[in-house]
């Protein structure tokens, strides 16, 4: 199966999103069977990313997808709203152009991975759509009153008539109302995600563990470290979130989600790729 991961990067998560990258490239046995298609909001972010040239990452400059429509919404929406209303623009945009794609995934640039993702894809093999529960711990379980069920930093389609007709729906959905705030059962993107189980025929929620383990559920697990390998209780971690984890400076990384303290085992090796990153960014514009 050949999978099609997207991105929207703007130059504020330039670094996540470099490390994202690099983390999918480590981590993918075969190189040949996927590629990131990075949707990039600003000539920075694209000419920065030109340099780097990244292992299997292809670059979309934002006019190429803008539409009249979407020019209309963007005068009235912060940058991250209208990065979230570009989500499922972006994937009809690359699964139409990319006939030998199966899949496309949307991926947050706050993600990292810690193993190969593909088994993800192998293990629901026939959902035409697949999407993420949050799993937050119970002290944090009153968020799903606002935030919704499901997460949307990983949502994923496939190429049949489902994934096409739920891709769209959700499309549709951004371009009417998308924005940082609960309205009624509407909270950005996200929680039209909540809805699509009852209105599409093959959506699963995600059942491989390990995937995207974050702020608001890692407490619920026991987290190790066995023969270099990070274990979600008796698991191996996927890929981990790292929501509301901010550069403050090139040496200073805060995470600013309630009373969390960060997981050492978790959060050193993405530090270090986070720093790594901003030095050779560094290096390359100076």
């Amino acid at each position: 199966m050949k999978n099609g991961y997207c991105m929207v990067v703007s130059k504020f998560r330039l670094y996540q999103a470099v490390v994202l990258c690099k983390s999918l490239a480590a981590h993918i046995k075969q190189s040949d069977t996927y590629r990131i298609f990075t949707l990039c909001m600003d000539s920075e972010t694209y000419n920065t990313l030109l340099k780097l040239e990244l292992v299997n990452v292809k670059l979309v400059k934002l006019k190429v997808i803008e539409t009249d429509a979407l020019r209309m919404v963007k005068k009235e929406r912060k940058l991250n709203e209208y990065c979230w209303t570009l989500k499922p623009f972006f994937l009809e945009y690359v699964l139409l152009r990319y006939g030998d794609l199966d899949r496309v995934t949307h991926l947050d640039a706050d993600l990292y991975f810690y193993s190969d993702p593909t088994r993800l894809f192998e293990n629901q093999s026939q959902s035409s759509i697949l999407i993420s529960d949050h799993d937050y711990a119970d002290i944090y379980k009153e968020s799903e009153q606002s935030a919704g069920k499901t997460n949307s930093g990983i949502v994923s389609f496939k190429r049949n008539k489902n994934g096409i007709q739920c891709l769209r729906w959700w499309r549709d959905k951004c371009l009417e109302w998308c924005y940082e705030r609960v309205e009624g059962n509407k909270f950005s993107d996200q929680r039209y995600l909540d809805e699509i189980p009852s209105l599409f025929e093959g959506v699963d929620y995600i059942t491989t563990p390990g995937v995207n383990i974050a702020p608001w559920n890692d407490k619920k697990y026991k987290i190790s470290l066995l023969n270099n390998e990070i274990l979600i209780d008796k698991n191996r971690l996927i890929m981990y979130h790292f929501s509301c984890y901010k550069i403050i400076n090139k040496k200073e990384f805060l995470l600013s989600f309630g009373d969390n303290i960060p997981i050492p085992i978790i959060y050193e090796p993405y530090t270090q790729a986070l720093e790594k990153a901003i030095n050779d960014i560094d290096k390359l514009n100076a």
